[in-house]
């Protein structure tokens, strides 16, 4: 990192540093110092609880800034672990809960991220936020899996089914009285192929007590979340970087390269995820692959709109993670692509109405026409913004 930061981009230049594993942060000691005797310390508290990472990122931040963090902002993070650690019981009490009644039906099951991820990587609850329990089964349990959560006192899913009758990637399930947070029963962790999850991330037995994926499996679940995420925002780069950390030394040379060869429709997602990684947090790409990522055009695209700054807009954010979804996608996939991103079902577009919140998202053909419209402004916007720009976030 070199060369002059301008004022607006010291608190995230701030923040992507403070996400990176403990060996690109050494490597970065000298900017990171610098960044963190030029913040703006209420923007950077601010930035940090609208990209919910206070609780997150705030400790190793006040700890890096040793004396020039306020009182005001190590208050303001002791406050948000605690807020996130009463979440945190709550969701692991009904996760718990949900767990058992599967286990008793007879399906076999398993938390993604949550709590116990939180913990496993950050050593302590209430560092990682959530607001639901996501549980994974197997495509063959689900519909038992959905009947048996309803049983607890949740109303039925409204997410759209295919012909198969699953879900793109999973049910949700509100609880009736509004008392419990909503369960999520997740069949897989991406929607290019339905194995991985099924036959990596799943226990072999009902007695998932104390269970982990290998370290590889769960790696290349979340590159996968990453990749699915578009790579926006410092969340997911975040558990990577400390993921790194805890468990890099676990995984096998090449390892990552093995599960990329052995479901190969995800190897284009794995692969420019694995890169980007490296980019914005350190993740060793060459070691975890077995050799460097070798991206197609599409991917090399994709990888060039990575910027973890916030959207202004999230009808664009929505469009921009679409677009990579687009880009990451392999071949023959075109229709389906275009069924998922741009002409979704009308459950789908009244999900992006709500959480874009202000922004009109229109019926499925003002949201195809709209959605197109935002691929032509990320793609203007790759032309108008120099790639140094956003290129400082990720070297």
């Amino acid at each position: 990192m070199s060369g002059a930061v301008a004022a607006s981009d010291r608190e995230h230049l701030a923040m992507a540093l403070a996400a990176a594993t403990a060996e690109r942060r050494a490597q970065r000691a000298a900017d990171l110092d610098r960044m963190l005797a030029a913040v703006e310390w209420d923007r950077l508290g601010e930035l940090l609880g609208r990209a919910r990472l206070l609780p997150t990122l705030g400790p190793r931040i006040a700890e890096l800034a040793g004396d020039r963090a306020p009182e005001r902002f190590q208050a303001a993070v002791a406050a948000s672990i605690a807020a996130g650690q009463r979440q945190e019981a709550l969701l692991e009490l009904s996760g718990a809960r949900v767990q058992a009644a599967l286990a008793a039906a007879g399906i076999r099951n398993a938390g993604l991220k949550g709590p116990a991820l939180g913990r496993a990587l950050y050593g302590e609850p209430g560092r990682r936020l959530s607001s639901d329990v996501d549980l994974l089964v197997s495509p063959a349990d689900l519909g038992r899996a959905v009947a048996t959560v309803r049983e607890l006192g949740y109303g039925e899913p409204s997410d759209h089914a295919g012909r198969d009758g699953l879900p793109l990637l999973h049910f949700a399930l509100a609880h009736e009285r509004g008392e419990l947070p909503p369960v999520e029963l997740h069949w897989r962790v991406h929607w290019y192929e339905g194995r991985f999850a099924a036959e990596r991330l799943l226990p072999p037995d009902l007695d998932s007590q104390g269970w982990r994926p290998r370290p590889e499996d769960e790696l290349a679940s979340l590159l996968l979340f990453y990749a699915r995420d578009g790579f926006t925002g410092l969340r997911q780069a975040a558990d990577l970087g400390a993921w790194w950390d805890r468990f890099g030394s676990d995984l096998e040379a090449g390892a990552l390269g093995r599960v990329a060869a052995a479901y190969p429709r995800l190897r284009p997602a794995l692969e420019t995820a694995s890169l980007v990684a490296e980019r914005m947090i350190g993740l060793p790409n060459a070691a975890t692959l077995g050799r460097a990522a070798r991206l197609g055009p599409r991917a090399r695209i994709a990888v060039r709109f990575v910027d973890p700054r916030p959207y202004a807009s999230a009808a664009q954010l929505f469009a921009e993670i679409g677009l990579i979804d687009g880009l990451l996608a392999p071949p023959g996939t075109l229709g389906a692509f275009l069924r998922r991103q741009v002409a979704p079902p009308v459950e789908v577009i009244a999900d992006h109405a709500e959480k874009a919140q202000a922004e009109k998202i229109g019926g499925p053909l003002a949201y195809g026409v709209r959605v197109l419209g935002r691929y032509g402004l990320a793609f203007a916007r790759l032309l108008r913004v120099p790639f140094a720009a956003r290129a400082r976030f990720t070297t």
